[in-house]
């Protein structure tokens, strides 16, 4: 195997140099901010970027105990445009490279509580990477247990985001996503980036003591062309220590792909690929200071038309640094290993210049599976209401 050499960091170190004096500010979706009556940044710093509040409010399924909500428009709406100077960033984009400039995403939010112990969320993309978009999170969760149970039980029934140690998407910070929840293996076209259709049940405070999840996903790719196949299946687990976060997942299903009959006969038939995925994180966050590291490893038993398994891994490591309360630096190096491997470097800022917006610059070197080195400077400036 031929040795991927990094790319210079020296541009990257330049763009944040360059910008590092810039202290400007972003909100988030403001539909809880008008309900309570406090401003975005009680629960994010630069969205989205959620605060301790914030993380307690979304827990609490959208809740502060004892505080009645007002009555508020249901409705939240966010617009991204974006540039990129080659490639394309998001993984739902699979018609090339996008144009240098785009209105990248336009998408509806409606969440909120229901009743004493429900909350429900639905996010919409109008147009994502550019194109038409798609239904992405659409469920309702009830807590099973009183109010202040020292081991909660939350039920989620719908489509939602997996329960991974970084969200992969809506709550991601940098315009580059995530390689290894946007990995392959061979024909099957399973990745942890789109959200599933299925049923969760959440057990435990991570606070307090072992938590996680228990996940039953129809076992389904859209657009894949590939029949549904039973239902896949996630455990999830996740335990704090004081600054440190420590997190596992494992992910297993089956998918029917197309194979070569044995024989000699050379017929096209169905294959049953079984697979699983393993993931561990750490997560360190004290002060204005974040760290955190994801690895994973997989195994498909047979990946394509000669029924061959297939091994992958991948991961990555993510800084960073909250220079105020309107800003922040962030630097992440990815890399995943399948058929062919992929190594990548992104790094840059993000700032709010006025409530309910942010703007980013990041600039990402990476390799991609034939070797060739792109150079890609994104920025991106969102406005939400």
């Amino acid at each position: 195997m031929r040795k991927l050499a990094f790319p210079n960091i020296a541009p990257i170190a330049l763009t944040i140099a360059l910008t590092f004096g810039v202290m400007s500010p972003a909100s988030a979706i403001p539909v809880f901010a008008h309900r309570y009556g406090f401003s975005c940044q009680v629960c994010h710093t630069v969205v989205p970027h959620l605060t301790s509040f914030g993380r307690m409010f979304l827990a609490n399924g959208y809740r502060i105990p004892g505080v009645r909500p007002k009555g508020a428009f249901p409705i939240a709406v966010r617009v991204e445009s974006a540039y990129a100077s080659a490639g394309a960033a998001d993984p739902d984009e699979s018609s090339g490279p996008l144009p240098k400039a785009i209105v990248d995403e336009v998408e509806a939010f409606i969440g909120g509580a229901s009743g004493s112990r429900g909350s429900y969320w639905v996010e919409n993309y109008f147009v994502d990477g550019g194109e038409s978009g798609h239904l992405r999170d659409a469920w309702y969760a009830n807590r099973l247990t009183a109010d202040g149970a020292k081991v909660p039980v939350v039920a989620r029934i719908g489509q939602f985001t997996l329960p991974l140690p970084l969200d992969p998407e809506t709550l991601r910070e940098t315009t580059q996503p995530y390689l290894i929840w946007g990995q392959t293996a061979g024909s099957n076209p399973f990745s942890f980036f789109p959200a599933k259709a299925g049923i969760q049940t959440e057990i435990g405070d991570p606070g307090r003591g072992l938590a996680g999840s228990l996940n039953l996903i129809q076992g389904r790719e859209p657009g894949s062309g590939l029949q549904p196949n039973g239902l896949d299946r996630m455990l999830s687990i996740e335990r704090e220590y004081g600054d440190w976060t420590l997190s596992a997942y494992r992910y297993t299903g089956k998918r029917q792909l197309q194979g070569l009959g044995y024989g000699g006969t050379f017929q096209v038939s169905n294959v049953g690929d079984s697979f699983w995925r393993n993931g561990y994180g750490v997560s360190w966050n004290h002060g204005k200071n974040e760290v955190d590291a994801v690895y994973q490893i997989g195994h498909d038993s047979s990946a394509d038309l000669y029924h061959n398994a297939l091994m992958t891994s991948g991961g990555f490591v993510q800084v960073r640094h909250e220079l105020n309360s309107r800003s922040f630096a962030i630097a992440r190096w990815d890399a995943t290993q399948d058929a062919a491997s992929q190594r990548s470097i992104t790094a840059g800022l993000g700032v709010r210049p006025r409530p309910n917006m942010r703007v980013t610059l990041f600039e990402t070197q990476q390799r991609d599976y034939l070797g060739n080195l792109l150079h890609i400077i994104s920025s991106s400036w969102l406005f939400a209401y």
